[in-house]
């Protein structure tokens, strides 16, 4: 009787290490897209120096849409790497799209830099309701644009 037990506590460790090693692969694999979602939208911004990247800000121009060529870009590069938050929190920040958040640290004259947090993608219901820590965030910065009036 005594190595029946044994039997089974040796295959709940080898459950429980297993668990612990996929989920440790699972949050590497989203935080590798929370990265590239991140680097993605910098890079956008920055390319189309947030000429059409910040509708929903105060500072944005008369008539600026969250339809323009650099959020539609933003919108295909998430699809294309499967880039999806369940819930992504933003505090004081601007929700763009319910992909990411972003704010714009005004510099003299017409300079800014764009602040951008983007949310680890974890679909697990447990997990799911701890994803509003700033743990489970990336945030990165655009250089210094000019914005246009």
């Amino acid at each position: 009787m005594k190595e029946a037990y044994g039997g089974i506590i040796n295959f709940v460790f080898l459950i429980v290490f297993l668990l612990i090693v996929i989920s440790t692969l699972a949050l590497v694999v989203s935080y590798t897209k929370a990265f590239r979602m991140k680097d993605a939208i910098i890079s956008t911004i920055e390319a189309y120096e947030g000429t059409g990247c910040y509708g929903e800000s105060p500072l944005s121009p008369a008539g600026s849409s969250t339809t323009s060529a650099c959020r539609t870009k933003i919108r295909e590069k998430a699809e294309k790497i499967a880039y999806n938050p369940p819930n992504i929190n933003c505090n004081d920040m601007y929700n763009a799209d319910g992909l990411y958040c972003y704010t714009i640290e005004k510099k003299s004259g017409n300079k800014a830099i764009f602040s951008v947090v983007t949310q680890v993608d974890m679909s697990f219901p447990i997990i799911e309701q701890i994803m509003g820590f700033r743990f489970f965030q990336v945030k990165g910065d655009t250089r210094i644009i000019s914005l246009q009036s």
